[in-house]
């Protein structure tokens, strides 16, 4: 019995979020991000003439960019 509860015990403990991490889109999948990154950011940015690049992923502050968008809700920047 006490076998049986000590193995309960373990696997409840393997199995449980012991914290809460925020999950962002990233231009391919999804990201885990760390525990001191509170938000989620897109952004379109032009690193040259005429060529768009998103950049997608978890932050520790919101960007102020134009054409950024930040969130602090799981998936939220689609």
């Amino acid at each position: 019995m006490k076998n049986l509860l000590l193995t309960f015990l373990v696997v409840t403990i393997v199995c449980l979020d012991l914290g809460y991490t925020l999950i962002c889109h990233r231009v391919h999948g999804l990201q885990t991000c760390e525990p001191d990154q509170k938000f989620c950011f897109r952004k379109t940015t032009m690193f040259f003439p005429n060529h768009p690049v998103l950049l997608m992923g978890c932050t520790y502050s919101c960007p102020t960019e134009k054409y950024s968008v930040c969130c602090s809700t799981d998936k939220c920047n689609k």
